[in-house]
C-alpha cells in the first residue's frame, strides 16, 4: 500500500470537516474521492499534502501514512521533495506575470542537483504541445484549459511520482476536459500514481481504477469504479441517474 487515511478526523477551526474517514491508494492506482461541494473532498488533499492552517485543516485524530510510516509530522516541502508527491490545486494557482517556462522552472528548486530537467521540460511539453508553442508568454494570458495543462506540468516539474488533483476539469470546455483526461491516463500508464478530486464524477470514475464517495465528511460508499458506476444510488446522487 502507497498511501493510506486512517480514520482521519480533522478541523477548521472549530468546525469538524473530516469524521474518521479512512482510505487507500495502491501504486500505480488512479483513485478517486467523489461527492459534493463541501463533502471533504479537498479537505483530504490538503492533509495529505501536509499543508498547514489556516488555509489547511487541523488533524485531531487518526493518521496518514506513506509506505506504512506516518507523514503527520513532515513538512509540506518534504512531501514535495521527499516523498515525491505534489498537489495540483483547484483553480490552479499558477503565477500570472511568469512566463510558461518561469512557472515550470520555479518547480525545480527542491531537485537534485544532477535531475535531467531539461528531459523533464521536453516530457512536459510533449505531453503538452500548446505549452511548448507558449514558453514564453505571459502564464496569464494563458486560455483556461492552458493554464490547466500548465499546473499539471508544473506539478510534474517537481519530479513528482504520485500526483494529488483538485478538481482540474472545473471551468473547462468539453474538449479540453477530455484531453487533459486522455493526458492524466497515459502518465499513469506511464507509472503515475494519481488522487484524482472531481465534480464530474462519471468522468472521474470512468478514468479511476477505484473511487471512494465522500458525503459530509464520511466515507459513504467504495468500489471500483464499474461497481460505483452500477451503484443506483450514487448514479441517482451524482451521475444524473
Amino acid at each position: 500500500m502507497l498511501l493510506s487515511v486512517e480514520n482521519l478526523e480533522v478541523k477548521y477551526g472549530n468546525i469538524q470537516a473530516l469524521h474518521g474517514i479512512s482510505f487507500h491508494v495502491n501504486e500505480g492506482e488512479i483513485v478517486t474521492l467523489i461527492g459534493a461541494n463541501g463533502a471533504g473532498k479537498t479537505t483530504s488533499l490538503y492533509a495529505i499534502a501536509r499543508l498547514r492552517p489556516p488555509e489547511a485543516p487541523r488533524v485531531t485524530k487518526g493518521d496518514i501514512r506513506f509506505r506504512g510510516e506516518s507523514i503527520l509530522d513532515t513538512r509540506p516541502s518534504d512531501v514535495v521533495r521527499k516523498l515525491h508527491l505534489a498537489l495540483v490545486p483547484e483553480g490552479r494557482r499558477i503565477f500570472g506575470n511568469l512566463t510558461v517556462q518561469e512557472n515550470l522552472q520555479l518547480a525545480t528548486y527542491a531537485r537534485e542537483k544532477n535531475a535531467d530537467l531539461d528531459k523533464d521540460y521536453q516530457r512536459v511539453f510533449d505531453l503538452f504541445p500548446r505549452l511548448a508553442e507558449r514558453r514564453n508568454q505571459r502564464s496569464e494570458s494563458l486560455s483556461g484549459g492552458e493554464q490547466q495543462m500548465l499546473a499539471v506540468g508544473r506539478a510534474l516539474m517537481t519530479g513528482c511520482k504520485i500526483l494529488l488533483l483538485d478538481e482540474p476539469s472545473m471551468g473547462l470546455a468539453p474538449v479540453l476536459k477530455y484531453e487533459l483526461f486522455r493526458t492524466l491516463k497515459q502518465l499513469n500508464e506511464e507509472g503515475m500514481t494519481i488522487l484524482l478530486v472531481e465534480q464530474n464524477a462519471k468522468l472521474a470514475l470512468e478514468l479511476a481504477h477505484r473511487g471512494y464517495v465522500l458525503d459530509t465528511g464520511t466515507i459513504a460508499a467504495e468500489g471500483t469504479s464499474e461497481e460505483l458506476l452500477g451503484n443506483p444510488e450514487v448514479k441517482k446522487a451524482y451521475l444524473g441517474g
